[in-house]
């Protein structure tokens, strides 16, 4: 499949231009995981008839990966490999997304600003070392110091003494890192360990769901091993997880095992891994030879594998959590944009679910809110304008005063051939519905182009989130402290809208600040700033030799401790 996800964010300055193509990088890989991973029994005598042999699973895997350092794990590939071999202090609901502990004991806290983590006792690493509350801490402090120049680095900019850690640097495209200004401190501040088995956190203000983002890769524990020697972690790291990464050929092949040290609960019935590695979507042809155990269809198969019995019997799908909207460039006051009337045109022009059947078939659902049923927090019809209704688009268009005669509505995006079909199919239904001429302007610069407020049309959005929480889909995205600016993407700004999300931030627990956060979505529902188009789907088929398909509803990959070896 052509990833078509190119995700924006709101992102400290040092970190932000990394994190913009991280999470590009995630969204696309992820999309490849739901379309081409796949596994297969292995076709070796060691797992034959399932029996007695060892039961191996056989997935896909991108070439393209280049670490297996979970503070710089990026992408659904990386991401999903190190989910077998780490284990996080929390893990998340297959049917809620909702956190529960698993390396934590307890996660306390009284004021959302200090928070308390309680690590089980007796937890080892694959090498014996100890999983304690120092090997939380080392992995933190090497995934914020910014010179180490980690993906994962902006997740602990909530962690007091973030921006001591940043200084200034520079990274070339080998990934040679130049220092400008040397950071004030190598540690946060707000990491404490107490004592063996307990880590206090002290974030920069409070934050009720910091414990929900704990679960992210970014956040799993590393042995000093790892950190004495980062290069070969970052090719065969010591997990604390049921598997244990027993090669890796870069390019060609990963395989794991299970780890027979393993003591807690959730491994699966299965004793190895292959990833055997694949150059964009060409894995499908081996899924249907039987060689993989989960794969998807490119583009030009997908019709055809939608149609054959046998396959669609072992086919399942899932709405994701990856949101595709259009956005406008409010910081450009006085232009059509500026009015929601003219917004709300737009939106109501598009016939979300005509688009999707045409161009990306099955493979999304129309968005009717700004945060997907499957989150916490996540409800549908928020957007009350993000019907078809071309009547009541032309009305709102004439209520906004129409359209400048003989001006072009620029639609800005990134090069990728999907994402040009979708915006073009949008693009003509503005025209046809509201007679508003337009000009597709795909760009390898979309990035760039759109942190420096350079777009004076309309514009494609995706995200992404980070962790499982309606907040993580409002404050990143829309929030500012700059009343007179707004936020950097948008230009939007609401008093009310920061006031929602600062007492979810405070609430006394989860469900009451999801609450709030769902008054803050409320709020940017009646601004209207941008416009929800399609939630993606992951489609997953699969070999007779594997059951128990699980689509995680946040990130959309298959849950590995979940699938089952049947043989």
């Amino acid at each position: 499949m052509v990833p078509r996800s190119l995700a924006l964010r709101g992102l400290p300055a040092v970190s932000a231009a990394k994190k913009l193509m991280a999470v590009g990088a995630v969204v696309a890989l992820l999309s490849t995981a739901a379309c081409t991973s796949g596994g297969g029994s292995d076709n070796n005598n060691d797992n034959a008839g399932g029996g007695g042999g060892t039961k191996t699973v056989h997935l896909a895997l991108g070439q393209d990966v280049d670490s297996m350092l979970p503070m710089d794990a990026h992408v659904g590939d990386n991401i999903g490999v190190l989910s077998v071999v780490f284990d996080a202090l929390v893990r998340y609901d297959a049917k809620t997304g909702k956190p529960y502990n698993y390396v934590a004991d307890k996660i306390d806290t009284t004021d959302n600003k200090v928070w308390t983590i309680k690590i089980k006792p007796g937890l080892k690493f694959q090498n014996g070392d100890p999983v304690d509350a120092a090997s939380f801490a080392r992995a933190w402090n090497y995934a914020a110091y910014g010179p180490h120049a980690m993906y994962n680095n902006y997740f602990f900019d909530r962690i007091a003494g973030y921006d001591e850690m940043q200084g200034e640097y520079t990274e070339d495209d080998d990934g040679k890192v130049t220092v400008t200004k040397k950071p004030k401190a190598t540690e946060l501040s707000g990491l404490k360990v107490v004592d063996d088995t307990t880590l206090q956190v002290t974030l920069t203000s409070p934050f009720a769901g910091f414990s929900t983002m704990l679960g992210y890769t970014g956040f799993y524990p590393v042995t000093q091993s790892c950190i004495d020697d980062i290069k070969a972690c970052a090719k065969k790291p010591i997990g604390n997880g049921p598997f244990k990464i027993d090669s890796w050929d870069q390019g060609v092949q990963l395989t794991a095992s299970k780890w027979k040290g393993y003591s807690l609960k959730e491994t699966p019935n299965y004793d190895k891994i292959v990833w055997k590695e694949y150059a964009g979507s060409s894995s499908w042809p081996d899924f249907e030879a039987g060689d993989l155990d989960l794969g998807a269809p490119p583009p030009d198969q997908w019709q055809a594998a939608n149609n054959d019995p046998d396959l669609t019997s072992r086919k399942v799908e899932r709405q994701t959590a990856d949101l595709t909207y259009l956005g406008f460039p409010l910081y450009k006051k006085n232009e059509p944009w500026d009015n929601i009337e003219f917004r709300k045109a737009i939106s109501m022009a598009i016939d979300r679910q005509k688009i999707i059947d045409t161009v990306i078939p099955g493979q999304s659902v129309p968005a009717t809110s700004w945060v997907p049923v499957g989150i916490p927090g996540g409800r549908d019809n928020v957007c009350q304008w993000c019907k078809y209704d071309p009547q009541a688009a032309k009305a709102a268009l004439a209520k906004a005063g129409g359209w400048p005669q003989g001006k072009v509505l620029n639609i800005y995006l990134g090069k990728d051939e999907t994402s040009e079909a979708y915006f073009k199919a949008i693009g003509d239904q503005i025209s046809l519905n509201l007679g508003i001429k337009y000009k597709l302007i795909p760009s390898t610069d979309f990035f760039s182009l759109r942190s420096a407020r350079k777009f004076d049309g309309a514009y494609r959005n995706n995200w992404f989130p980070d962790y499982p929480l309606n907040e993580n889909f409002l404050g990143p995205v829309y929030s500012s402290d700059d009343p007179k600016n707004g936020n950097t993407e948008f230009g939007y700004y609401d008093a009310a809208f920061e006031k929602a999300l600062k007492d979810g931030d405070a609430a006394p627990d989860i469900d009451s600040a999801v609450t709030d956060y769902e008054k803050a979505e409320d709020i940017l529902a009646k601004d209207f700033p941008t416009i929800p188009l399609d939630f993606s789907k992951s489609v997953t088929f699969y070999s007779d030799r594997v059951d128990n398909i699980v689509i995680d509803p946040f990130s959309g990959a298959t849950r590995l401790r979940e699938l089952k070896y049947v043989g």
